[in-house]
Formats: C-alpha cells, sequence, structure tokens
C-alpha cells in the first residue's frame, strides 16, 4: 500500500487538528510540521512522535521527502506560503479562506495552476452528515426548485478574545462565513450577482479587539435565488455552544431546516445536568467527522490523481463574495460582483 509523505505547516488548533487526522490514516506518512513557535512545535513533535520540525516553512517545503502539505496558518497568513508549496510542486490542502483578499486569491488561482498541482480549500462542511443531506434532498429534487435559504454560523465572544490570538487580523466573514457561503454555492449551484452587507463593531472594539461584532448579508443569484446570512462573534459567554450554526433552505416542493449547534438526536440527563452529546464527533482521534473525512477525502485524490471536489477556484468565488459584503457594509451600499 503506496503512503504519501505529509507535512503540516502551522501546528496551532487547527493544524493539531490534521495531525490527529493524519496520524489516523493509514495511507499517510507524517514526516515534519512547521511553525514559528518553537515550544508549540516541540511539544507536538514530542506528542504525536514526528521525526522532523523546521521552524522556516519554507525549508519544509523544500524537504524532497514531503510530497503533500495541510496549511493551517492563521487567515491572513495563506498566500505566500500557498505560493511557495506551490511552486515547490507540492500538493496542497489549505484552510478556508483561500486567501484574504482577491487579488491574493486571483495570484494563488494562478500559480497553482501554472504549477500543475493539487489545490483543495477545506471547507470540510461539505462533509458534515447534515449538511449533505441538504444537498442530497436538493439534488433529488425533493424541494423543487430553491427560492431562498437563511444561513447562520456564529460564535461566542470566548473564540475573538480568548481562542485566537490573532481576531484583530481578520474577521467574522473570513473565520466563520466562508463555511456558510461555500455551502450556498455547493447548494444553489449558482453564481451570486449582487450582495448587500451590514456591520457594527462595538463590543469587540472595546475590548481592544479591532475587528466587527457581526456581519449580516443578503446574497441574490443569478437564477433568482436569494439568501441571507449572518455571522456574529459576541454572543454570550454563557451559550451552551460555542458554536451556533443552522441553515434553512426553502424551494417550491418542500423545506430542509438543520441545527448543528449540537445534535439533537441525543439528549441525555444524569446528574451533571441535561446535555446533547455530539455523536458527529470521533473521540477515539479528538476531532469530528467532516474534518477527517475532508482530509481524507484530499488524500485520496493525491494518491489517485484525482482532481479535488474542492477546487481553488471555488476559494477564489468565497473570497470575491466575501469583499463584496464587506465593501458593502463599509460604502452602506449594495455590490453588484464582478468574477
Amino acid at each position: 500500500m503506496r503512503k504519501i509523505n505529509y507535512g503540516i505547516i502551522g501546528v496551532g488548533i487547527q493544524g493539531e487538528n490534521h495531525i490527529r487526522c493524519l496520524k489516523n490514516n493509514p495511507q499517510v506518512e507524517l514526516k515534519a510540521i512547521a511553525d514559528i513557535n518553537k515550544e508549540r512545535a516541540r511539544n507536538i513533535v514530542e506528542k504525536y512522535k514526528i521525526r522532523k520540525w523546521y521552524e522556516d516553512y519554507r525549508k519544509l517545503l523544500t524537504d524532497p521527502e514531503i510530497e503533500a502539505v495541510s496549511i493551517t496558518t492563521p487567515d491572513f497568513l495563506h498566500k505566500e506560503i500557498v505560493i511557495e508549496a506551490a511552486r515547490c510542486g507540492k500538493h496542497i490542502l489549505v484552510e478556508k479562506p483561500l486567501a484574504t483578499s482577491v487579488k491574493d486569491a486571483r495570484e494563488i488561482v494562478n500559480v497553482s495552476r501554472a504549477s500543475d498541482v493539487k489545490l483543495m480549500v477545506n471547507f470540510s462542511n461539505r462533509w458534515s452528515p447534515p449538511f449533505r443531506h441538504v444537498k442530497e434532498s436538493i439534488d433529488k429534487g425533493e424541494l423543487g426548485e430553491i427560492f431562498y435559504a437563511y444561513a447562520r454560523l456564529s460564535d461566542t465572544i470566548y473564540v475573538p478574545t480568548k481562542m485566537i490570538s490573532w481576531a484583530h487580523k481578520t474577521n467574522v466573514l473570513w473565520f466563520l462565513g466562508s463555511h456558510v457561503i461555500d455551502l450556498l454555492l455547493w447548494y444553489f449551484n449558482d453564481e451570486v450577482i449582487k450582495v448587500y452587507g451590514v456591520s457594527k463593531s462595538k463590543v469587540l472594539n472595546a475590548k481592544g479587539v479591532a475587528t466587527p461584532d457581526f456581519y449580516q448579508a443578503i446574497l441574490e443569484f443569478k437564477r433568482g435565488s436569494v439568501a441571507t446570512v449572518e455571522c456574529s462573534w459576541i454572543l454570550p459567554l454563557t451559550y451552551p455552544f460555542i458554536v451556533d450554526f443552522k441553515i434553512e433552505v426553502v424551494g417550491s416542493k418542500g423545506a430542509v431546516n438543520v441545527d448543528r449547534s449540537h445534535h439533537g438526536a441525543v439528549r441525555k440527563a444524569d446528574e451533571r445536568g441535561y446535555t446533547y452529546p455530539d455523536i458527529l464527533y470521533l473521540p477515539h482521534i479528538g476531532v469530528p467527522i467532516f474534518l477527517y473525512e475532508s482530509i481524507n477525502e484530499f488524500v485520496k485524490c493525491v494518491l489517485e490523481d484525482k482532481e479535488p471536489p474542492i477546487k481553488v477556484e471555488d476559494g477564489l468565488k468565497n473570497v470575491i463574495i466575501i469583499d463584496a459584503i464587506m465593501r458593502s457594509a463599509t460604502e452602506g451600499r449594495a455590490i453588484t460582483l464582478e468574477y
């Protein structure tokens, strides 16, 4: 059985999740990691018995053993690493978003295509069972003609103030909205032609975190469908779940609702209280099942020399839409998109 020699660049929270997934794939040999945080990198190397560690990611990319990489650095640090990886001939799984500017995303598309490497943007929620069910219902025609959708993905204020230290260098649309927009594009199989967005910046600014509190947006699609998107990361700490994730899709023949904030199939009461155990989480690995499946799909594409199901151009469209929402919120007007 052939194995892929793999490297990971950036071993923060999501980078460690990639390690857990890859360590449980028998067709992957995790050879090396790269991270500028020496203490963190050394702890990861020791914990997961990884042979090589580089402080400079460029050294990992020039390592002749490495065939493919996961790039799991913060949102705003993707461009240079992805481009260098492509130029070094490595196959690339990059965490969403592809980039945080349209210019950078277009450059990544051009370089990756010219380099003839496989590049997949890790919109992992496409592998989440509830969201896949929505896609299957749409594709089977069970909902008829799709008219509109509502999508909400929000976090408690713990995330931008405690969980990540770089919230001020991104915003909630890049961090969360990219997931939602990808699902909508996947469901509608259509192009967004116009957006109108609003945002406010009060709560986090008052706490010294210079980033918007929330965005709300209306997306108009080419064939006439409409979607409403809501992303916030100032929900109270008293919420029972860090993530609040809901989608409703309405068509001419039916509607489907998903609440991914918890999975209501299991509800448990014991001496500690009333809980909603997450059955979409793989306890033996320590990651959500959809992340595990998306990473395995990328590995399979490399092994079988197939085009990934999520292409670099999908990542570019996502960036173009988010950029337009941000400009709309700033300028107070609807933005017509140019691809």
